[in-house]
């Protein structure tokens, strides 16, 4: 006898939670040119439009002549210029945004942490901030 067994597989993730939602960390403010999202544990890029929400896990990338600016919770702001990709963390679970490369400008608030490859950005009172 012969059986056939199918496996189903899901590329979707919850962060380890299961039957939880992903934390929101952020909302597209506005944003100009090809900005695009590839939201945590899934394998496709989409295009993101403004007043999309953001959540943990995700990824932002510009592309050139691009920009988004984010807002937070909290009142931080962040532009994410041109040629830029970025990663989101849940910001209630010590989490931030993470510069994989390009540049980053805006207003951090309390409690939001901004990571590079070479510093770490997190204030306790509101502060203007440019990050290459």
């Amino acid at each position: 006898m012969l059986a056939y067994v199918f496996i189903g597989w899901s590329c979707t993730s919850t962060g380890g939670r299961v039957g939880e939602p992903r934390a929101r960390v952020a909302t597209i403010a506005t944003l100009a040119g090809a900005v695009e999202v590839l939201r945590g544990g899934h394998i496709d890029w989409a295009a993101l439009r403004a007043r999309d929400e953001l959540f943990d896990e995700d990824r932002v990338r510009t592309f050139r002549g691009a920009r988004a600016q984010l807002l937070f919770p909290g009142g931080s702001t962040l532009r994410v210029e041109e040629e830029s990709l970025i990663s989101l963390g849940a910001i209630s679970l010590g989490g931030g945004v993470v510069v994989e490369r390009g540049t980053v400008e805006g207003e951090l608030r309390a409690g939001l942490r901004v990571d590079t490859p070479s510093l770490t950005a997190e204030t306790a009172r509101a502060r203007d901030i440019v990050i290459q």
